[in-house]
Protein backbone atom coordinates (compact mmCIF):
# COMPACT_ATOMS: atom_id res chain seq x y z
CA UNK A 1 0.00 0.00 0.00
CA UNK A 2 1.48 3.16 -0.88
CA UNK A 3 0.20 6.68 0.38
CA UNK A 4 -2.27 8.74 -1.70
CA UNK A 5 0.16 11.87 -2.55
CA UNK A 6 2.88 9.60 -3.66
CA UNK A 7 -0.01 7.37 -6.46
CA UNK A 8 -1.65 10.63 -7.17
CA UNK A 9 1.38 12.76 -7.65
CA UNK A 10 3.20 9.96 -9.99
CA UNK A 11 -0.80 9.90 -12.07
CA UNK A 12 -0.85 13.43 -12.29
CA UNK A 13 3.33 13.81 -13.85
CA UNK A 14 2.38 10.37 -15.86
CA UNK A 15 -0.77 11.63 -17.26
CA UNK A 16 0.75 14.85 -18.53
CA UNK A 17 3.80 13.50 -20.19
CA UNK A 18 1.79 10.47 -21.56
CA UNK A 19 -0.74 13.62 -23.21
CA UNK A 20 2.17 15.31 -23.95
CA UNK A 21 3.45 12.36 -26.07
CA UNK A 22 0.38 11.72 -27.85
CA UNK A 23 0.07 15.35 -29.09
CA UNK A 24 2.55 15.83 -30.69
CA UNK A 25 2.36 12.02 -32.26
CA UNK A 26 -1.34 12.41 -33.17
CA UNK A 27 -0.58 16.60 -34.69
CA UNK A 28 1.96 15.24 -36.83
CA UNK A 29 1.03 11.49 -38.17
CA UNK A 30 3.42 11.78 -40.90
CA UNK A 31 6.43 12.30 -39.12
CA UNK A 32 5.57 10.23 -36.27
CA UNK A 33 4.80 7.31 -38.94
CA UNK A 34 8.55 7.81 -40.31
CA UNK A 35 9.72 7.16 -36.86
CA UNK A 36 8.26 4.15 -36.19
CA UNK A 37 9.66 2.31 -39.65
CA UNK A 38 13.08 3.89 -38.51
CA UNK A 39 13.44 2.06 -35.68
CA UNK A 40 13.23 -0.77 -37.43
CA UNK A 41 11.36 -3.29 -35.42
CA UNK A 42 8.49 -4.37 -37.21
CA UNK A 43 6.90 -5.41 -40.73
CA UNK A 44 6.49 -2.49 -42.38
CA UNK A 45 3.10 -2.99 -43.24
CA UNK A 46 2.18 -2.82 -39.29
CA UNK A 47 3.51 0.68 -39.33
CA UNK A 48 0.68 3.13 -39.73
CA UNK A 49 -1.64 0.39 -37.84
CA UNK A 50 0.92 1.59 -35.09
CA UNK A 51 1.67 4.83 -35.57
CA UNK A 52 -2.35 5.62 -34.83
CA UNK A 53 -2.48 2.96 -32.24
CA UNK A 54 0.87 4.34 -30.09
CA UNK A 55 -0.78 7.82 -29.30
CA UNK A 56 -4.21 6.69 -29.38
CA UNK A 57 -3.22 4.32 -26.42
CA UNK A 58 -1.11 7.02 -24.55
CA UNK A 59 -3.79 9.38 -24.67
CA UNK A 60 -6.42 6.72 -23.03
CA UNK A 61 -3.86 6.05 -20.58
CA UNK A 62 -3.19 9.74 -19.96
CA UNK A 63 -6.86 9.67 -19.23
CA UNK A 64 -7.29 6.63 -17.50
CA UNK A 65 -4.42 7.89 -15.07
CA UNK A 66 -6.68 10.98 -13.82
CA UNK A 67 -8.72 8.46 -11.90
CA UNK A 68 -8.75 6.54 -9.06
CA UNK A 69 -10.81 3.58 -10.68
CA UNK A 70 -8.80 3.27 -13.81
CA UNK A 71 -5.72 4.18 -12.36
CA UNK A 72 -3.96 0.88 -12.11
CA UNK A 73 -5.14 -0.58 -15.00
CA UNK A 74 -3.82 2.72 -16.91
CA UNK A 75 -0.67 2.54 -15.02
CA UNK A 76 -0.19 -1.02 -16.21
CA UNK A 77 -0.45 -0.08 -19.18
CA UNK A 78 1.97 3.14 -18.89
CA UNK A 79 4.68 0.84 -17.32
CA UNK A 80 4.46 -1.68 -20.69
CA UNK A 81 4.65 1.20 -22.78
CA UNK A 82 7.45 2.41 -21.00
CA UNK A 83 9.44 -0.78 -21.25
CA UNK A 84 8.47 -1.06 -25.06
CA UNK A 85 10.11 2.35 -25.61
CA UNK A 86 13.04 1.31 -23.49
CA UNK A 87 13.32 -1.96 -25.41
CA UNK A 88 12.92 -0.17 -28.84
CA UNK A 89 15.81 2.43 -27.74
CA UNK A 90 17.89 -0.34 -26.40
CA UNK A 91 18.22 -2.82 -29.31
CA UNK A 92 18.42 -0.07 -31.73
CA UNK A 93 21.60 1.43 -29.51
CA UNK A 94 22.48 -2.17 -29.75
CA UNK A 95 22.60 -2.10 -33.50
CA UNK A 96 24.60 1.17 -32.84
CA UNK A 97 22.40 3.34 -34.09
CA UNK A 98 23.10 6.37 -32.29
CA UNK A 99 22.48 9.29 -34.56
CA UNK A 100 18.33 8.32 -34.87
CA UNK A 101 16.25 10.25 -33.55
CA UNK A 102 14.41 8.74 -30.81
CA UNK A 103 11.52 10.86 -31.41
CA UNK A 104 10.83 11.46 -27.86
CA UNK A 105 10.75 15.51 -27.82
CA UNK A 106 8.56 15.51 -30.99
CA UNK A 107 9.01 16.90 -34.53
CA UNK A 108 10.20 20.26 -33.24
CA UNK A 109 13.25 19.13 -31.34
CA UNK A 110 15.37 15.68 -32.87
CA UNK A 111 16.73 13.72 -30.04
CA UNK A 112 19.95 11.23 -31.21
CA UNK A 113 19.64 7.88 -29.43
CA UNK A 114 21.69 7.91 -25.92
CA UNK A 115 21.87 5.29 -23.31
CA UNK A 116 20.45 8.07 -20.02
CA UNK A 117 17.06 7.73 -22.07
CA UNK A 118 17.16 4.52 -20.93
CA UNK A 119 17.20 6.09 -17.42
CA UNK A 120 15.23 8.20 -17.95
CA UNK A 121 12.26 5.42 -18.96
CA UNK A 122 13.77 4.08 -15.83
CA UNK A 123 12.37 7.08 -14.01
CA UNK A 124 9.23 7.08 -15.68
CA UNK A 125 8.83 3.39 -15.00
CA UNK A 126 9.11 4.22 -11.11
CA UNK A 127 6.33 6.97 -11.44
CA UNK A 128 4.19 3.73 -13.08
CA UNK A 129 4.78 1.94 -10.08
CA UNK A 130 4.25 4.44 -7.73
CA UNK A 131 0.84 5.15 -10.00
CA UNK A 132 0.10 0.93 -9.90
CA UNK A 133 0.56 0.39 -6.43
CA UNK A 134 -2.67 0.77 -4.05
CA UNK A 135 -3.29 3.12 -1.98
CA UNK A 136 -3.57 3.55 1.67
CA UNK A 137 -7.26 4.56 2.68
CA UNK A 138 -7.29 7.60 4.47
CA UNK A 139 -8.67 11.36 4.35
CA UNK A 140 -6.73 13.53 1.94
CA UNK A 141 -6.70 16.77 3.11
CA UNK A 142 -6.32 20.67 1.02
CA UNK A 143 -2.86 20.55 2.18
CA UNK A 144 -2.42 16.84 0.75
CA UNK A 145 -3.68 17.55 -2.92
CA UNK A 146 -1.32 20.86 -2.78
CA UNK A 147 1.47 18.69 -2.25
CA UNK A 148 0.46 16.22 -4.70
CA UNK A 149 0.22 18.81 -7.58
CA UNK A 150 3.14 20.43 -6.29
CA UNK A 151 5.16 17.14 -6.04
CA UNK A 152 3.67 15.66 -10.18
CA UNK A 153 4.72 19.44 -11.30
CA UNK A 154 8.16 18.47 -10.21
CA UNK A 155 8.40 15.12 -11.58
CA UNK A 156 7.07 16.81 -15.01
CA UNK A 157 9.74 19.71 -14.90
CA UNK A 158 12.62 17.01 -13.93
CA UNK A 159 10.93 14.89 -16.90
CA UNK A 160 11.40 18.06 -19.27
CA UNK A 161 14.66 19.28 -18.21
CA UNK A 162 16.35 15.52 -18.63
CA UNK A 163 14.61 16.05 -22.16
CA UNK A 164 15.65 19.22 -23.34
CA UNK A 165 19.50 18.52 -21.71
CA UNK A 166 19.68 15.04 -23.72
CA UNK A 167 18.46 16.83 -26.88
CA UNK A 168 21.03 19.69 -26.66
CA UNK A 169 23.77 17.17 -25.49
CA UNK A 170 24.97 17.13 -28.89
CA UNK A 171 25.37 20.79 -29.72
CA UNK A 172 26.55 21.23 -25.80
CA UNK A 173 29.32 18.53 -26.56
CA UNK A 174 30.45 20.13 -30.36
CA UNK A 175 30.64 24.02 -28.46
CA UNK A 176 33.08 22.68 -25.73
CA UNK A 177 35.10 20.82 -27.85
CA UNK A 178 34.62 17.67 -26.52
CA UNK A 179 34.26 14.40 -28.09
Amino acid sequence: MIDPIISTAAALALSVIFASAASHKLRKPHWFRRQVEEYRLTPSFLTPVIALALPVTELLTAAGLLWTTSRPYAASVALALIAAYALAIGINLMRGRHDMDCGCSGPAMRQPLHPMLLLRNFFLGVLALGALFPMLERTVSLHDNFVMVAAGTVAVLLYAAADLWLANRPLLIKLSGDK
